[in-house]
């Protein structure tokens, strides 16, 4: 397994200590903000999110590049190592970069903790789809964390490092509790804005809805059809706030951006700014950056679109002049983006929901994908 000897050699340069840290700029995920939280603890000197090739190489000494890195390993020197999961073919391949990062720690964590970074990297990689067998576990409070990291540091040096320096301590806190009891950390849920909308806008805000539900009954919630369908449930972010009090402001800080995007693709959806290409698959093309999932769940609610295979297209937040195309987990039998060819094509997600594509606009996007799908 190749990836244990990058694993392997990045264990050396903690061991070493004075290296640097870079992981991606713009969307972050659960598993890379764990990551840079854990990799700081264990001497980073700095954290990055940078992008390309070209910016990171301009980093002295011992550098660990994790979440990305996997296109251009080979311009790299030999002072760098690459801890990423996107280059396989599978993601059964590979574990996600929270494990990689985990294992050159010789992390030792306890039961509870072990449980939330294995769904951490399983939604990382697989998507959605893990809910179905992760029982009361999935996402919730992470997408607080993530966009709390992801806002306050875009791109370039991550400032932000007491955030960083709570959320290791969480992932090293002995506090035990049963499942029942993190119903107490949905109670952030009640603080958020917007709760408003969720009667207009049912899907869209479903995750805030399922969490002041799971103020009451957290077991039942996070069981049931709608968490399902939403791969929402108990998460590391439940247990970082009930572990370390000092984190709740930066979470709840998080999931107020997090929703407010909701909120933008709640009023695109209303007032019609998107074009709709339809045919045996069905693309929605804005010309902005928007959340595609909150997206998605607001065109059916407001009945714009029915079950149809169909495709979002947004501006890519990462790549300028690049486009996300994504499509929902039901239709991963019809959309698969790991079909995509040719020179614009940035990325494709190994497990096919998600692809990036150069393109003059998002129409110009979704015509490029659906030529090849």
């Amino acid at each position: 397994m190749s990836w244990l000897n990058d694993v392997i050699k990045a264990a050396e340069i903690i061991r070493r200590a004075k290296f640097k840290a870079v992981t991606h700029g713009g969307v972050a995920h659960m598993d890379d903000t764990l990551a840079a939280a854990l990799l700081y603890r264990h001497g980073a000197e700095a954290i990055y999110r940078l992008n390309t090739a070209e910016e990171i190489i301009k980093l002295d000494g011992d550098v660990i590049i994790f979440d990305i890195g996997d296109t251009f390993r080979d311009v790299l020197p030999e002072r760098f190592v690459v801890l990423d999961h996107h280059g396989v073919k599978d993601p059964a391949d590979e574990p996600s970069t929270i494990i990689q990062v985990t294992v050159a720690l010789d992390l030792k964590t306890r039961p509870l903790i072990a449980t939330l970074l294995h769904y951490i990297d399983l939604y990382d990689r697989f998507g959605p789809v893990a809910k179905r067998w992760s029982g009361p576990y999935g996402n919730s409070l992470n997408n607080g964390i993530a966009k709390y990291f992801a806002e306050t540091t875009p791109f370039g040096l991550v400032k932000e490092t007491k955030f960083l320096d709570l959320l290791a301590e969480a992932v090293y806190s002995k506090l035990e509790v049963d499942l029942p009891s993190f119903a107490e950390a949905f109670k952030i849920a009640e603080r958020i804005p917007f709760i408003d909308l969720v009667e207009k806008f049912p899907r869209t805000f479903n995750t805030l809805r399922l969490m002041l539900a799971a103020t009451k009954d957290v077991l039942t919630t996070s069981m049931s059809k709608d968490a399902l369908e939403t791969s929402f449930g108990i998460d590391f972010g439940c247990y970082a706030v009930l572990a370390v009090p000092e984190l709740e402001p930066y979470v709840l800080k998080g999931l107020e951006r997090h929703y407010s995007e909701a909120r933008k693709a709640a009023e695109a959806a209303a007032t019609g700014r998107y074009t709709i290409i339809r045919g045996p698959i069905t693309a929605v093309a804005v010309e902005d950056y928007l959340p595609p999932g909150p997206l998605w769940n607001a065109l059916q609610d407001l009945g714009i679109i029915s079950v149809e295979p169909v495709f979002i297209v947004v501006k890519d937040k990462r790549n300028p002049g690049a486009y996300t195309l994504w499509r929902p987990d039901r239709h991963a039998d019809v959309i698969d983006f790991r079909k995509l060819q040719g020179s614009e094509v940035v990325f494709k997600h190994a497990s096919g929901f998600l692809a990036v594509v150069k393109a003059e606009n998002a129409e110009a996007a979704a015509k490029l994908a659906l030529k090849q799908l």
